[in-house]
């Protein structure tokens, strides 16, 4: 899924022409030279579609059955009245997090196969519905059997195996009483009819709207609005085929997933729509856009030589920005293709369907593509490619559970920049991922804070990026077809993307996955470094000094690359592994360096400052020794700051005696501030050793009280030996202090 930058107004127009634009008999639409050519139609040949849904009234007069007056209970005969009342409703869903749907599904069921039936009543913003499910019971067996479903809508029967069966609705489930002693392994076929005016979902559920004149009915489900409009095990990790219907005024046209089996009219103006989805998939991605479209068709050759429909479905007043802009579909189609493997649903189609919301979303086989994407004159193949990529990392494999949903996002906005580097080179996958980058990234990829936040979007594509230079081009891409594959037309979580990577490897990497994944934040690293000396024959010893400041809990482990301008014009690389608080090295380059830079191309989500090192600007020859201080210095804050900084102390228990600034038995130690040139700006008051947590505080001064200019600056805890010698603290002992 992917949000514009701004919503639409709901009153600005986007129809015309609306009777130009509907499906003929045979399954052709013609409009202003365009031809569209439906999937072959199989006919009902004027019968009702299967399970008995013929029209608006159908499920209003249906009494429920049952062996006594008591499955009634919670039933009413009439459908619920217009959906603008139902807008206070879905107040509930303002702060869903990942709960029950995160969990192991004990439902004691799963679902095979729905056979859905929707009629839309754009008078009243109402549908009437019914779902068939065939179902197979797995232990633990259940009591009942429970589907999600909005108390927004009224249930009106329910029949196992065409016997009817008691049922009650309750916070916001459906509850079926199975008849006799379950069976592990046993199918039953369960139908169930419903109407009503569907709440708003999370982010949208299903939706009427009116634009100039003309009605349109849309669904976006992700992650768990499928339940507001009809019953189901609203969980991601639950795949199923199905066979949809929908029926709509015969001015209509209703678009969905799979291919279009049959088109058949109705009595009163209607037409019903039927829709076949042979590949699993789980309830969000369930869809539905009704409105006059005007459509089109292209196609894509597929890596074999096949050939698969593309087929589009816009508003007629967008019909030429549609087809300019969605041009470059079967082009980045194969891109994918090449790049994952075949397009995971060659056996059906792609397509995009317009619908009036302000960004876009990747139900199966057809994208819905919100209005400001072809309002926008600029190009859209981002998105374009954004929504495709979610086919293969969404709707073939799809996140186990919702506090995955990195798994989808994060890999589609990846893709956004592979498409980048396939039109302009590497130079384009740097500027992509650099346009992603941010100054912080609230909480963690896995598990967030909110399920569509940047965290999970572009800190996700981040660790692919990463990910990908640290395993190597090869294995990457490698490993990523092979974890497809292995999980095709199911669900993985995270832990099956390590294990897949872990098993190319041989590396658990741990060290990669905990911080950037389930971890928090990024690291900051602080570079100084010098020459020692140097031999006849040029080679030069150099001393790389790497300080880390993580803006989260937790350090980074990180293969650093090294890039040296030697004094000589060439340039010499290598490979820095860091993974302390302070860090030395010690590097042997073919002439001496005048030059380093940290991570270059920037395959790190870091930021690097630099810095000279303190004993090079007292004129020492050498680093003085360096003394294990008994504290160590907490992460400061706010860092960066406007100016006042608190930097905190942590002392080591029990206090040892350790040489440095001594009063009377006390141990006490300082905190320098250098700046980034590694000139000494102040030296803070001395600690002494204590039972509890200190700190220093820098109000961003100078030595004379003169303000310290905005940039980059060390505190380094600092003891005297007896002849008054500086002694640099080591583990914690320097922090990066950032004034802004």
């Amino acid at each position: 899924m992917s949000g514009a930058t701004h919503q639409l107004s709901s009153g600005r127009s986007r129809r015309g022409g609306r009777r130009r634009w509907w499906p003929l008999g045979g399954g052709l639409a013609i409009a202003a030279g365009a031809l569209f050519v439906f999937s072959p139609l199989v006919s009902w040949a004027g019968q009702p579609p299967p399970g008995g849904l013929v029209g608006r009234a159908a499920l209003a007069s249906t009494s429920v059955p049952g062996p006594d007056e008591e499955s009634t209970a919670r039933v009413s005969t009439s459908v619920p009245g217009p959906g603008k009342e139902n807008a206070a409703r879905a107040s509930h869903w303002i702060n869903w997090t990942p709960g029950p749907e995160s969990e192991p599904d004990r439902s004691g069921y799963d679902a095979l196969h729905v056979d859905l039936t929707t009629e839309i009543e754009f008078a009243t913003e109402t549908i009437v519905g019914e779902a068939v499910w065939l179902l197979e019971l797995r232990e633990p067996l259940p009591a009942d059997l429970c589907f999600d479903f909005s108390d927004a809508m009224t249930v009106t029967g329910a029949w196992i195996a065409d016997l009817p069966a008691r049922f009650f609705q309750a916070e916001n489930r459906l509850h079926v009483t199975l008849g006799e002693a379950p069976i592990a392994g046993e199918r039953m076929t369960v139908r169930l009819t419903y109407g009503g005016s569907p709440e708003r979902g999370f982010l949208l559920g299903f939706e009427f709207r009116e634009l100039a004149g003309v009605p349109v009915a849309y669904t976006n489900c992700e992650p768990v609005g499928a339940r507001t409009w009809w019953p189901c095990k609203d969980r991601p990790d639950e795949k199923f085929t199905a066979d949809l219907r929908f029926i709509v005024p015969d001015t209509l046209v209703a678009a969905s997933n799979g291919l279009l089996e049959a088109v058949t009219p109705l009595p009163d103006g209607r037409r019903c729509y039927h829709w076949v989805e042979r590949y699993p998939i789980p309830p969000y991605l369930i869809s539905v856009v009704a409105t006059d479209f005007a459509c089109f068709a292209d196609e894509y050759a597929t890596l074999d030589g096949r050939r698969m429909p593309l087929t589009y479905y816009a508003f007629p007043a967008h019909l030429a920005n549609a087809q300019r802009q969605w041009a470059v579909t079967p082009e980045a189609i194969t891109f994918l293709a090449r790049t994952f493997g075949e397009y995971p649903f060659v056996e059906e189609k792609y397509g995009m369907a317009q619908f009036p919301w302000g960004g876009a979303m990747e139900h199966q086989t057809l994208t819905s593509m919100g209005s400001y994407f072809l309002d926008n004159p600029a190009p859209q193949d981002w998105i374009i490619v954004h929504e495709l990529a979610h086919q293969w990392w969404g709707n073939w494999v799809t996140c186990g559970t919702w506090r995955d949903i990195w798994l989808n996002e994060g890999f589609a906005v990846y893709c956004e920049a592979l498409w980048a580097e396939h039109r302009g080179g590497i130079d384009s996958l740097h500027a992509h991922m650099a346009y992603n980058r941010r100054p912080g990234f609230a909480g963690s990829v896995y598990d967030p804070d909110f399920i569509f936040n940047a965290t999970v979007y572009r800190k996700g594509a981040w660790v692919l990026h990463m990910l990908r230079h640290v395993v190597g081009e090869k294995t990457f891409f490698s490993v990523l077809g092979d974890y497809g594959r292995r999980h095709a037309y199911a669900t993985a979580v995270t832990e099956d993307l390590r294990t897949a990577f872990a098993a190319a490897t041989g590396d658990s990497l741990h060290w990669f996955f905990d911080p950037w994944v389930y971890g928090e934040g990024r690291p900051l690293y602080g570079v100084w470094w010098d020459r020692l000396r140097q031999a006849e024959d040029g080679q030069t010893q150099v001393r790389v000094r790497i300080v880390q400041e993580p803006s989260g809990p937790q350090l980074f482990t990180m293969p650093l690359d090294a890039r040296f301008l030697l004094s000589n014009g060439e340039i010499f690389e290598t490979t820095l592994w860091d993974s302390l608080p302070e860090q030395e090295f010690l590097v042997t380059t073919p002439a001496p360096p005048e030059s380093l830079i940290i991570d270059p191309e920037q395959w790190v989500l870091c930021r690097v400052h630099y810095g000279a090192l303190p004993s090079a600007v007292a004129g020492s020859a050498r680093a003085p020794t360096a003394f294990a201080p008994p504290a160590q210095l907490g992460a400061p804050y706010p860092n960066p700051a406007q100016s006042e900084i608190w930097i905190p102390l942590r002392w080591r228990h029990p206090v040892t005696e350790t040489p440095g600034i001594t009063s009377g038995n006390e141990t006490a130690i300082e905190l320098a501030i250098y700046d980034a040139g590694g000139r000494l700006v102040r030296r803070l008051a001395p600690r002494y050793a204590g039972p509890r947590e200190d700190g220093f505080h820098w109000d961003g001064r100078a030595t004379g009280g003169a303000p310290a200019p905005a940039g980059v600056y060390f505190g380094r805890l600092e003891g005297r030996g007896l002849a008054g010698e500086t002694r640099p603290g080591t583990a914690h002992g320097v922090r990066l202090l950032l004034l802004n």
